[in-house]
């Protein structure tokens, strides 16, 4: 005789997975891998990440696997990803509060959540001409009208920053971008840089990280002209520059201090797991762009805490 599980009935808890004993200051957390656009740099989506759609875990296990872990690891700070993670919108609002601080990264097409004293990163790769082959056409229009919606109060406490992800292909939109962006209601503007795979030489990716010094220089030059817009620190962009890059990452990671966060990727059967690095597994060090990576190392080299990370 087969006895079914009634409808509704919450699924038995099983405990996290085991990632030793490390301490984690910092960790994200990809609480589903469903999105709704598909965009052609996607970190997430590379082949070799765990990132299967049907691969997802129920609610309430997800937030008291949070919560064991941040326990178990001291985990002051969570990022909360996807996928899209407005697609489960209730259960991010209920787990932001495990975390002393807690921040979204969304690609705003399902609007600007409202979490007074939180930081919410918003996805825009440049001025609509360049952003939607990369995020999908008419993607720019609904973000704008995202943040222009009448029932948004950009007044409400919420950090709202726009993050425009640096490639080979729209490196030429950096200026119109900020100056199409900078009165809009938002707290700023960042940038971070493409990561790109071991063996990938394709349209987003530098061949050699001097490639893209030219447009480090011109957010470097952003910055200056719009300080209170543009939230990327020149101390950190500076540590981008091919003559330095190297000692913040290592050409395999052995200097990047942003191998202590936990990256929490949904893999096999709904359970977490950590690839190699926040970027997934396979990146090449050695052309590294996340802006988080040198902010880091910037700090640490003025003897302040590193920040937490916004991506």
């Amino acid at each position: 005789m087969v006895v079914k599980k009634p409808r509704g009935a919450p699924l038995p808890f099983r405990e996290p997975t085991d990632f030793g004993d490390r301490t984690f200051r910092s960790a994200l957390v990809n609480v589903t891998n469903v999105c709704n656009l598909d965009c052609v740099h996607c970190f997430v989506f590379r082949a070799s990440n765990p990132n299967r759609p049907q691969d997802k875990m129920d609610d309430t296990i997800m937030l008291r696997q949070l919560e064991q872990l941040r326990d178990k690891h001291g985990i002051k700070s969570m990022l909360f990803m996807g996928g899209e993670p407005m697609i489960r919108k209730d259960l991010v609002l209920e787990a932001m509060p495990l975390f002393e601080s807690s921040s979204i990264v969304t690609n705003g097409t399902y609007g600007i959540p409202s979490v007074p004293g939180h930081l919410v990163t918003v996805s825009l790769d440049g001025p609509e001409h360049l952003n939607d082959p990369i995020r999908g056409e008419g993607v720019f229009q609904k973000v704008k009208a995202a943040v222009f919606a009448p029932d948004r109060d950009p007044d409400d406490g919420t950090t709202v920053i726009l993050q425009m992800t640096v490639t080979k292909a729209n490196q030429d939109g950096v200026e119109q971008f900020v100056e199409e962006v900078k009165d809009w209601p938002v707290t700023g503007v960042a940038f971070t840089f493409y990561v790109p795979l071991k063996g990938d030489y394709g349209p987003m990716a530098w061949r050699d990280i001097s490639e893209r010094d030219d447009v480090v220089r011109r957010v470097i030059a952003l910055k200056e002209k719009y300080p209170a817009v543009v939230k990327s620190n020149i101390g950190a962009l500076e540590l981008m520059l091919s003559d330095r890059a190297i000692e913040s990452t290592g050409e395999n990671g052995e200097h990047c201090h942003m191998r202590g966060m936990l990256p929490l990727y949904m893999g096999d059967g709904g359970n977490f797991e950590a690839p190699f690095c926040c970027y997934g597994n396979e990146v090449d060090c050695s052309r590294c762009g996340a802006y988080a990576v040198f902010n880091n190392a910037h700090h640490r080299a003025q003897g302040e805490p590193a920040p937490a990370p916004a991506s």
